[in-house]
C-alpha cells in the first residue's frame, strides 16, 4: 500500500474541527438513569440507527486495572463479546484512541498498524472503523467503537455525530458510578430524600420503575401474541385520561387528546403492532417521531416541547405493547419510580391504582401530570435529586407529600 493510500485510509481528527454545542443540546436530552448494562445497550442500539452503523461497541476503562478497557456494551457481535474482550491502553485501534484521546477513523481496519485481531468477533466484515475516546478528567474513562462493511468509511461530519453520542454514554458512566458509589457508601441503610410535593397524601410500597420500549425488546421471554387491538388500548387510555383529569381544563391534556384520536396516527401504530416484530416497528415509529422533534426549525421552546411530544408517543408505544398482549407493567399500591414522568404513563398507573408517583426531575404544579394526580387523590413528589441512587425495583418505600419527602428502607 502507498503512503498516500496510508494518508487516505487512516486520518487523525484533532479537536476543536467544528462546534459541537448545538449537536449537545440535542442528544442530553437522551440520557436515563438506569442500570449501566441497560444503558450501554440502549446506546449501542440506538447509535448503531443514528450513525448507521453495523456494529457499535463501548469499552470502559475497568475499576481494578486502570489500563484496562472492557467491552461492556455492544451490538453487532456476538454476546458473548460484552464483559469478556479486553484492550489495554496502547493496544489496538481502541487501546490507541484511548492513549491519545483523539477520535481516529480507518478505511480498513486491519491495514492500520495499531489493529489487533480478536477471535471469535468476526471484526473481517466490519473494516471500516472509528473510534471516540469518552474523556474525563483528563483520561479516556471509555471509548465508543462504530464499524461498518466496506466502501463505507467514515465521513468527517460522522466524527462530529459520533464525538456528540459520546457525550450521551459518558453522561450515563457518571450516573452509573455516583448510584455505585453511593450505594457502596451506605449499603442499604434508610435514608429521607427531600422534594417538591405536587400532590398531597401519604403512602408506601414498593418501587417500581417503568420500562422503555428497548428494554422490553431485551425481555429473554417473548412477549404473548396480542390480545386486544390497538383501538381498544388506545380508547381505554383515553377513558382513563379523561376519567381522572375530572373536568379539568388543561391545553396541554387537550393537546395529547389529539393524538389518541388521529386515525392516521391509530393507522400506523396498528400496522406496527400486528408486524411480525412489533417491538422493533413500535421503536422505529417512536423514533421517527424524535427525528421530527430533533429536526424541528424554531426557538428552544418550540424544539423543547417538540422533543417531549416525541418521549410521550414511545411511553404510548409502551402502553399500548402492554395492554394489548396482556401484560403488567405495574401493580396496584407499587410507587412508581420516574425521572421524568409523562403525561400517558401517568394516566395508565394511575387507573392501575399505584399508590404514589415520585420523580426524580421537575414537574409544573399546573402541568398535567400534577392535574391527574391531584384528581386521583395520589400522592406525587418531584424534585427528588438522586432517587435513582438511592432506590432499586422493590425496595420499600414510604412518600409523604406532605412533608414533600421520600423515605427508603424505612
Amino acid at each position: 500500500m502507498t503512503a498516500a493510500d496510508r494518508n487516505r485510509s487512516v486520518l487523525v481528527h484533532e479537536r476543536a474541527d467544528r462546534s459541537l454545542d448545538g449537536i449537545f443540546r440535542l442528544i442530553e436530552a437522551a440520557g436515563q438513569p438506569r442500570p449501566l448494562a441497560e444503558v450501554l445497550a440502549r446506546m449501542c442500539a440506538d447509535v448503531s440507527a443514528i450513525a448507521a452503523a453495523d456494529v457499535v461497541s463501548v469499552y470502559v476503562r475497568d475499576a481494578s486495572d486502570d489500563q484496562v478497557f472492557t467491552m461492556r456494551g455492544n451490538v453487532g457481535f456476538p454476546a458473548t463479546s460484552i464483559g469478556n474482550v479486553h484492550l489495554r491502553q496502547g493496544e489496538g485501534i481502541t487501546g490507541f484512541v484511548a492513549e491519545k484521546l483523539l477520535p481516529v477513523s480507518v478505511a480498513v481496519a486491519d491495514r492500520d498498524e495499531h489493529f489487533k485481531y480478536i477471535p471469535g468477533l468476526g471484526e473481517e466484515r466490519f473494516p471500516a472503523m472509528l473510534a471516540v475516546p469518552i474523556v474525563r478528567a483528563g483520561a479516556a474513562a471509555a471509548v465508543l467503537v462504530l464499524q461498518r462493511g466496506s466502501d463505507h468509511e467514515f465521513s468527517g461530519e460522522e466524527v462530529v455525530l459520533a464525538t456528540a453520542l459520546a457525550a450521551v454514554i459518558s453522561h450515563a458512566l457518571e450516573r452509573a458510578e455516583e448510584r455505585e458509589r453511593t450505594q457502596r457508601e451506605t449499603g442499604r441503610a434508610s435514608v429521607r430524600l427531600p422534594g417538591t410535593s405536587l400532590s398531597r397524601g401519604a403512602a408506601m410500597g414498593r418501587a417500581a420503575v417503568l420500562p422503555t420500549l428497548a428494554a422490553l425488546a431485551r425481555g429473554t421471554v417473548p412477549p404473548p401474541a396480542a390480545t386486544i387491538s390497538v383501538d381498544v388500548a388506545l380508547e381505554r387510555l383515553e377513558a382513563d385520561v379523561r376519567k381522572l383529569a375530572a373536568g379539568a381544563t388543561s391545553a396541554e391534556l387537550a393537546s395529547l387528546m389529539l393524538i389518541l384520536s388521529d386515525r392516521r396516527f391509530r393507522d400506523r401504530l396498528s400496522a406496527a403492532a400486528a408486524g411480525a416484530t412489533p417491538l422493533k416497528s413500535m421503536s422505529e415509529l417512536a423514533r421517527e417521531y424524535a427525528r421530527v422533534a430533533f429536526s424541528a426549525a424554531g426557538d428552544e421552546a418550540t424544539e423543547a416541547l417538540m422533543s417531549e411530544r416525541a418521549a410521550e408517543i414511545e411511553d404510548l408505544c409502551v402502553i399500548v405493547h402492554a395492554v394489548t398482549t396482556g401484560q403488567t407493567l405495574l401493580r396496584p399500591g407499587d410507587i412508581v419510580i420516574s425521572e421524568r414522568l409523562r403525561t400517558f404513563m401517568a394516566a395508565h398507573a394511575l387507573a392501575r391504582g399505584v399508590s404514589a408517583l415520585v420523580v426524580d426531575g421537575t414537574l409544573g404544579e399546573g402541568g398535567a401530570v400534577a392535574t391527574l394526580a391531584r384528581a386521583a387523590s395520589v400522592p406525587l413528589v418531584a424534585g427528588v435529586a438522586g432517587v435513582f441512587a438511592w432506590v432499586h425495583p422493590g425496595d420499600l418505600l414510604v412518600v409523604d407529600a406532605d412533608a414533600g419527602s421520600v423515605r427508603v428502607n424505612p
